[in-house]
């Protein structure tokens, strides 16, 4: 649900010739309205709580096992990266991030695909 101050954050693999943002990125259809992607239907999550804009996505050659490599350059970085270096120990290595600022996600559910959910935060 929206909630001002948090971000939610799933950790995935994408192969190499796909991309994240076709995973994620909403659709149009032929008049105009917005289509959820796959994430959002994976994942149980109502579009209309979140802005298009406050969603980071990003993919690496190499995937990592460091929740603090995955997260580098991310918004709020010297913030969440701390929170999460204590409490989160990643089972497995992930090439793909995706964080949903000022969403705070309800964990309903934890896996999808090839993307978990790893957790929620305030970054505030």
């Amino acid at each position: 649900m929206e909630n001002q101050g948090w971000v939610s954050v799933w950790l995935g693999n994408i192969e190499e010739n796909h991309s994240v943002g076709d995973y994620v990125d909403l659709t149009y259809d032929e008049d105009g309205e917005s289509v959820p992607s796959q994430f959002f239907i994976d994942f149980n999550i109502d579009m209309d709580e979140t802005d298009e804009d406050t969603i980071e996505k990003v993919s690496y050659k190499k995937s990592s096992s460091d929740i603090s490599t995955l997260l580098n350059g991310c918004s709020y970085e010297e913030i969440i990266i701390p929170k999460l270096m204590g409490n989160i120990n990643l089972g497995k290595s992930y090439n793909a991030v995706i964080l949903i600022y000022n969403f705070e996600y309800n964990n309903e559910i934890t896996s999808a695909g090839a993307f978990d959910f790893i957790t929620t935060t305030n970054y505030e």
